[in-house]
């Protein structure tokens, strides 16, 4: 875990960053945007950290709900030269979690145009015609941000589930096999428990039930409060005939999730009443 311990040392936009980062971790946030806003007052930082102060500000304003302020931020950093290209990106996922779909594409879209090569602008557009449900055409850029970096778990992931979605399991387990054994730049637990979800799921459907526990057990390791996890490993165990495993799992879903449909169903496919 990093340091936001204030050193004798730091120069003042390293303690400034130390100080905002304390006020977010105990979710200060108008704090935050107040130690942003005194950097931005200083004319001499560079043009790169003052985008990258914009950008901090603006997550503070999306923790605050104070949208319109985020919004200002990124478009004030593309107002910002020489253009940095990626701040497309950047403002495209702000549109994205706004639900501003049109407007993610249109970034996602410029920014593909300055830098035929970043993979992350293709990336981008997957996952809103992901979130629209348009999959066939969600692969179709994962595998495009494929092309232009092969290196990327997170495109193999992102494509594995949506050729989940399209039932193309032997394409979606092999993608997230590469997810998998690429890893991840940094350490990412998450982001590692979501590809083991995906392939327990299209190795369920391939009829490779014991990966599919091993997944789903790797899972839980990560996140043992998945209902869905449990819920699955349940339907694997009770693929194989292992009832007394399968009930357990389906118990420990519900107990999470009295409302988990998968849970309930199979439960009541055993003759066992839900808790």
């Amino acid at each position: 875990m990093p340091s936001y311990e204030i050193l004798p040392s730091d120069d003042p936009l390293t303690a400034l960053h130390k100080r905002a980062r304390q006020a977010e971790r105990a979710r200060d946030y108008q704090r935050a945007v107040e130690l942003y806003t005194q950097g931005l007052e200083d004319g001499s930082y560079s043009a790169k950290v003052r985008r990258n102060l914009l950008r901090q500000r603006a997550f503070a304003y999306e923790d605050l709900k104070q949208y319109d302020h985020a919004e200002a931020d990124y478009n004030a950093a593309l107002q910002i030269e020489p253009l940095d290209a990626d701040f497309y990106a950047k403002r495209g996922f702000y549109f994205y979690r706004r639900g501003r779909y049109d407007d993610a594409l249109s970034d996602f879209r410029k920014g593909g145009e300055l830098v035929p090569t970043d993979g992350g602008f293709p990336f981008g557009e997957g996952q809103v015609y992901g979130k629209l449900g348009q999959h066939e055409r969600a692969v179709e850029l994962y595998t495009e941000a494929i092309r232009r970096n092969a290196q990327v778990a997170s495109y193999y992931r992102e494509r594995g589930s949506a050729y989940n979605y399209l039932g193309k399991f032997k394409e979606a387990k092999a993608d997230y096999d590469k997810a998998l054994a690429l890893g991840y730049s940094i350490p990412a637990p998450r982001e590692t428990a979501d590809s083991n979800l995906g392939r327990g799921y299209a190795s369920w459907h391939l009829g490779r039930y014991q990966d599919a526990i091993d997944d789903f057990s790797a899972v839980l390791k990560v996140l043992p409060r998945s209902s869905t996890a449990h819920a699955w490993r349940g339907m694997a165990y009770q693929s194989l005939g292992k009832r007394p495993e399968a009930i357990a799992d389906y118990k420990a879903a519900l107990a999470i999730d009295p409302k988990n449909e998968s849970a309930l169903r199979n439960l009541k496919s055993l003759g066992v009443q839900p808790p």
